[in-house]
């Protein structure tokens, strides 16, 4: 998109980061039509994962001294989401909710977040975590970034900047056993491993402050989208089904000499082949 690129000035870097609210524990419902998770049933928190793009976003502004916006797209309590990433530092948050969102797969919710990226101003940078606690498909960044027709960089461990290269940045990646040092022209998005730094974490005062911070909040009528693009209704795949996985993974304490274990342990793997 012509219009998404921001030149530094005076070196500012303004940064959106996409976050996610997922449930606390697995202990959770399941609507019986839909299959999709209720998440007004149980308590939430901010994806691990995302918890490391906004600390790579924090350093970024301490470096550059932009600003940093973070977006969510949820039900209406996924403001403790974004009360709480701006409690660690974001500046200005965007909650995205309407019941018209509500059950769309990733394709469906990667629309709208980049319309609302769109909608609520210029970003030199977009962040999200790799992989959300809940359904782990790795997917919503880089069709962000489709959707917006910029570079992206999945499964990064580190950012680096340099002033002198204001229209672009480093990612560090790994893979394949090696570190990649991954050039990209900005804007661009890139999506942060989770345990790839220590997140900061925020303060009495800070959560005070991040109370008067200033929210958006986006509904359809804002976003101005096609109901057949958005929810259930826009998403090509569905769950067809859900149920939890029976385990047939099983412990046993051996003791004795290294021989002896060595000895048991041949057993048990010949009984477990035999099983086969």
């Amino acid at each position: 998109m012509a219009g998404l690129l921001l030149k530094f000035q005076e070196e500012n870097m303004d940064i959106a980061v996409l976050i996610k609210q997922v449930p606390v524990s697995n202990n959770v419902s399941v609507d019986p039509e839909t299959h999709a998770l209720i998440r007004a049933s149980a308590e939430g928190m901010i994806n691990p994962a995302d918890l490391n793009a906004i600390e790579e976003a924090m350093v970024l502004k301490e470096q550059t001294g932009g600003k940093v916006v973070v977006f969510t797209m949820g039900p209406p309590d996924a403001e403790k989401a974004l009360r709480d990433a701006m409690a660690m530092g974001c500046d200005e948050s965007c909650l995205i909710t309407d019941r018209c969102l509500a059950g769309g797969d990733t394709i469906a919710t990667a629309k709208v977040l980049a319309r609302s990226i769109e909608k609520f101003g210029k970003f030199d940078l977009i962040l999200s975590g790799a992989l959300s606690a809940d359904g782990a498909t790795g997917q919503v960044g880089a069709m962000v970034a489709e959707y917006m027709g910029i570079p992206h960089v999945s499964e990064i461990q580190g950012i680096a900047y340099d002033e002198n290269m204001a229209d672009s940045i480093i990612a560090t990646k790994k893979a394949q056993g090696m570190e990649w040092k991954i050039k990209a022209s900005l804007p661009a998005l890139m999506s942060v491993c989770f345990g790839c730094n220590e997140p900061r974490l925020a303060t009495l005062r800070t959560k005070r402050a991040a109370k008067s911070k200033p929210m958006e909040v986006y509904t359809n009528a804002k976003l101005q989208m096609d109901a057949s693009e958005i929810g259930l209704a826009g998403s090509p795949t569905v769950v067809t089904d859900s149920f939890v996985p029976e385990s047939t993974r099983r412990a046993e304490m051996l003791t004795g000499t290294p021989e002896e274990l060595a000895r048991k342990l041949q057993e048990l793997i010949e009984i477990e082949k035999g099983k086969e």
